[in-house]
């Protein structure tokens, strides 16, 4: 028969498969032809009736060999898989509420370790900035240049409420300008001709307009104006309180210079105890090395 190259192995490999099963089958078919039956059993007889009633079977748990499973063989089984037993919701929701507590009570004991670990300084996540061992002087300059900065933004918020009043001043007397100028046409025209009623409506506004403007002005240059002193009171007592601070803060430096100085005296002055004790036990050595050369002369 011809076959493709392509299809050679596969139809040599189909025929080892057939002969070795023939080969096979035909071994088994012999080998139970060969077996001889197993003689009957008699009939077994019946139990002997006993006082204690019958258990059911699988009810006592056989005592396991050791190298043996419960199957009594030394290979697993299906027998010695775990048999579901019971209700399995009943079980699910007894071990869903201990796992619960479990994990209630862990968190609760993390949190408040967490806590009374925070709580007592005992760790510390360094939420915030530790402080540096800066010396007086340092701290001196520290209050200096913070007190600067706090005079600057005063000033400056000064300087812009300044701008907006006098913004809002300037506006409203342009508006009561162009207001005065429409008023003197209105009054001109009614001198020479008479005006509507509509027309004195309006005079009648511009005029209680005025007044109105006038009355706050007087009121706002006056405020502005109350406004200045008490900023050149405050201006005065800050320069006075930085007078004091300054002059303390003078005192301070020259205490603390003649502390310095004192130190430093009593220091050179110890170097000098010590220096002259120095040379004097020297002496001392010197002098006792000449006796003792003497003495050695003399012997």
């Amino acid at each position: 028969t011809y076959f493709p190259i392509g299809y050679k192995n596969v139809y040599t490999s189909i025929v080892r498969a057939g002969k070795m099963l023939i080969h096979n089958t035909v071994r088994q078919q012999l080998a139970a032809k060969k077996t001889t039956p197993a003689p009957k059993k008699p009939p077994a007889s019946p139990p002997p009736k006993s006082s204690n009633p019958p258990k059911c079977p699988g009810g006592e748990k056989k005592a396991r060999k050791p190298g043996y499973f419960l199957s009594g063989g030394q290979h697993a089984t299906f027998n010695d898989c775990p048999v579901p037993s019971g209700d399995f919701m009943k079980a699910w929701n007894a071990k869903n509420s201990r796992y619960n507590l479990i994990l209630v009570s862990g968190f609760l004991a993390a949190v408040g370790a967490w806590g009374f670990a925070l709580s007592s300084g005992v760790l510390c996540l360094n939420f915030q900035v530790p402080d540096y061992p800066y010396t007086d002087d340092e701290m001196e300059e520290f209050e200096i240049e913070e007190e600067r900065r706090r005079e600057e933004k005063e000033e400056r918020e000064q300087r812009h409420q300044d701008a907006v009043d006098a913004r809002e001043l300037s506006i409203r007397r342009r508006k009561a300008k162009e207001a005065m100028e429409v008023e003197v046409d209105l009054m001109q025209r009614d001198m020479e001709g008479g005006l509507s009623d509509a027309e004195l409506d309006k005079l009648q506004s511009l005029a209680a307009d005025r007044e109105a403007f006038e009355l706050w002005e007087k009121e706002e240059i006056k405020r502005l104006e109350e406004l200045e002193k008490e900023r050149d009171k405050t201006r005065k007592e800050k320069a006075k309180v930085k007078a004091e601070r300054d002059s303390e803060r003078q005192k301070k430096r020259k205490a603390q210079e003649a502390q310095w100085e004192k130190e430093e005296a009593e220091r050179e002055k110890a170097r000098q105890k010590a220096r002259k004790d120095r040379e004097k036990a020297e002496k001392e050595k010197e002098k006792e090395k000449k006796e003792k050369e003497k003495a050695k002369k003399a012997a």
